[in-house]
């Protein structure tokens, strides 16, 4: 297509509404059968928005508008109509058919058309279509669609290009995005022009992946339908026709691809989750044969950086965890605007804390860029590829920071107010923003009988940092839990109503899953012991603290026998995750189970353990407390991702149900009858990987479990240069 003797390019969709009007010139086309044309019955997109976006790229390479109509008519509640008169032509030169359609300008609605200049579109193909007029525009469409690229998503801006050192101190904020829900992780298309985004929609039911053009005033498009799982990391293909995500669910994790305007997602990659932690960094390769992601290297479970060829199917490993590199665990990257380095997150001691590397994308021994234990939580790259922004709880309120890649001073950040994505010129910045925080928070629910009516359900434990974990001594009269208001999630205790709070332990460390001996007089919980977690016991009053476990692996989420004697957890030392229990009399350990097990709970007659089994760990499972053969109790529930949203009580098991309508819902299985009794709806959302989120008294009359609610919209900066 051509215009004034200049090529126009199309994207596909556009053209195929080009094609199918200029078919039916002066005819009106409804949007039904323009939907037809566009996407098959079995396609999931917003159709109405989508064509809306088709016809709009349309009249904007055309230079047409909607007020004021040259070429393309809008018919209210009907359709379109090409209103130019189009003549189509041909002619035979040297053996081949050439045909020219022109379309010429039509007088607009209520102008004079003598005073309107003449302008002419044309179309040269070179293939060969010896049929008719009918039949020739629909060659004519096969072979233009062959030939032109994608306009609306490929088309650079105009503006000039700026230097970029540095960012404009002169710059405006446009929201994005204003509806409730949490809107998370924007990222800019290749030519600025829309933006994708993860949102769990204003029902707050599940992630999924949507773009908003810039400066369009109609709602998101919704690319996904995700039922289950969790979407975290999105990045653009090159050519800004899709937009792949990380997707995590217990049936199918992996990385996945979907058109840029909807239609059917396909999978890249069987790569992307690790014990349903999804990979919060995703890249796109500017050549479009691979993707940079986080996966584990090997059978060894801490994630690495891993290039992934689409082309080949092959998984390189660029940063592999361990000896000689000084860190465990690979977490956050960011491929820097040239392409030449790559920036990431590694932890050398904890999950918590981490440093910044360097790495060349060709090759080479990574770079540390920051000492001392520090918490970084997002990184992102100056337009200029010289300076690394980072998120950072080094304080205990998070704050944006800078350092040069080449290394040195840490220095506050003064123009980006968030880590997000910019655009290649540098005058684009998108970026979530919060506005609602609550929690996460401890409540506490008493109930008439155990699975019965609810008395009484109310927040017991607020702060503006972490409450949760919160566990009641076996004669109801404390509490333990675990709190970040000190800015290390350490062990606290208090009443049985959380008043009178006194913290328990100083380690400096992200510690988690408290529980109280069946005396009362002990609490054992897990912590970091260098680059692992280990099982401790500290009595209440933070006195005589010991490590219980001990080695190069981690073991975690413990719990006691009714005895008093012994301590269950699982560990990795056997290359999975499974079941160990630890006698407190000689320091003996036996392995339960042989599968991938977390949360072990003896039951009250000593005779059960009760755990979440896989993984991500879906279901409640049971084996003989001496060992043996698993057996599902409680189907599918808790959900992938909630896996210690349960409890054990004398007589049965609550558990939280997230796909209960309207909302999640705690639940109640009675082990003599197996039925399952709702019993509360969650008032905020269910917060998902927190370590242990729910208890209950052992009469089954109290439940403790944990609420969050966070709602973010997505903001632009747009700078002057």
């Amino acid at each position: 297509m051509r215009q004034s003797g200049s090529p126009v390019k199309l994207r596909e969709q556009s053209f195929l509404v080009l094609v199918h009007l200029l078919e039916h010139a002066g005819e009106i086309v409804t949007r039904e059968e323009l939907r037809r044309v566009l996407w098959p019955s079995d396609t999931f997109v917003d159709y109405d928005h989508s064509l809306n976006v088709a016809v709009m790229s349309l009249r904007e390479a055309l230079g047409d508008s909607t007020d004021i109509p040259v070429y393309i008519e809008t018919i209210p509640k009907h359709g379109y109509r090409f209103i130019a008169p189009v003549t189509i032509t041909s002619e035979i030169r040297d053996g081949r058919v050439n045909l020219h359609v022109e379309a010429e300008l039509a007088p607009a609605r209520g102008t004079d058309s003598a005073n309107r200049p003449a302008r002419t579109l044309e179309k040269s193909p070179t293939r060969r279509w010896p049929f008719g007029r009918a039949t020739t525009a629909i060659g004519l469409a096969l072979l233009v669609a062959a030939a032109v690229a994608v306009f609306l998503w490929t088309r650079p801006f105009s503006a000039p290009s700026p230097a970029l050192n540095n960012a404009s101190s002169d710059f405006r904020i446009v929201p994005i995005t204003a509806g409730a829900g949490n809107a998370v992780n924007p990222v800019l298309s290749p030519n600025g022009a829309w933006i994708a985004f993860v949102w769990d929609g204003p029902e707050r039911k599940s992630d999924d992946v949507y773009v908003q053009m810039v400066g369009s005033d109609s709602a998101p498009v919704r690319l996904t339908s995700n039922k289950s799982g969790f979407i975290f990391a999105l990045a653009w293909s090159p050519d800004g026709r899709e937009i792949a995500f990380t997707h995590c669910d217990e049936k199918n994790d992996g990385v996945f691809a979907v058109p840029a305007l909807g239609g059917v997602e396909r999978k890249l990659s069987d790569i992307g989750c690790i014990g349903f932690a999804g990979p919060a960094s995703l890249d796109w390769l500017s050549n479009g044969n691979g993707i940079l992601v986080t996966h584990r290297c090997s059978a060894e479970r801490r994630p690495g950086l891993i290039l992934f060829n689409l082309s080949t199917g092959e998984k390189r490993c660029l940063v592999q965890p361990g000896p000689p590199n000084n860190f465990s665990a690979i977490f956050q990257f960011s491929l820097s605007p040239d392409g030449n380095t790559i920036a990431f997150t590694a932890s050398n001691n904890t999950y918590r804390h981490c440093e910044i590397y360097t790495v060349p994308f060709s090759g080479g021994a990574p770079h540390q860029l920051t000492w001392g234990g520090q918490s970084f939580s997002k990184i992102m790259w100056t337009p200029n590829s010289k300076s690394i922004v980072f998120a950072s709880t080094r304080t205990i309120l998070p704050s944006f920071l800078r350092v040069s890649a080449s290394g040195g001073p840490i220095e506050r950040e003064m123009t980006y107010p968030a880590i997000g994505s910019m655009s290649s010129d540098g005058r684009r910045f998108v970026y979530s923003e919060v506005t609602l925080a609550e929690g996460p928070d401890i409540w506490r629910a008493e109930l008439a009988a155990a699975g019965g009516p609810v008395l009484d359900n109310r927040k017991l434990i607020q702060s503006q940092f972490v409450e949760a974990d919160a566990r009641p001594s076996a004669d109801g009269k404390r509490l333990a839990w675990i709190s970040g208001r000190t800015g290390d999630e350490e062990v606290w205790v208090g009443d049985k109503t959380g008043r009178s709070p006194v913290q328990v332990t100083r380690l400096n460390r992200n510690s988690g899953a408290p529980r109280w001996s069946p005396d009362g007089k002990w609490i054992v919980f897990n912590s970091f012991v260098g680059e692992n977690r280990h099982i401790f016991v500290v009595d209440p009053e933070g006195r005589d603290l010991h490590e219980i476990t001990d080695g190069p692996f981690d073991d975690y989420t413990p719990s006691w026998s009714q005895d008093g004697k012994s301590i269950y957890f699982v560990s990795n030392r056997s290359g999975v995750w499974t079941i160990w229990k630890h006698s407190l009399a000689d320091g003996t350990e036996v392995q339960l189970s042989k599968s991938d097990a977390v949360n072990p709970v003896e039951s009250y007659d000593g005779r059960t353990i009760y755990f979440s089994c896989g993984n991500p760990w879906v279901g409640i499972w049971s084996i003989p407390s001496s060992g043996g053969t698993a057996k599902q109790v409680v189907a599918d529930k808790p959900q992938a991702g909630f896996w210690a949203y349960w409890a054990v009580t004398k007589a049965g098991l609550y558990f939280v149900n997230t796909d209960a309508e309207p909302k999640p819902r705690i639940e109640y299985y009675d082990s003599a009858t197996r039925r399952i009794t709702p019993v509360l709806d969650f008032a905020k959302p269910a917060t998902h990987n927190n370590s242990i989120d729910m208890s209950a008294t052992a009469d089954g009359r109290t439940i403790y479990y944990t609420q969050a609610d966070q709602q973010s919209v997505i903001k632009m900066m747009e700078f002057a240069y």
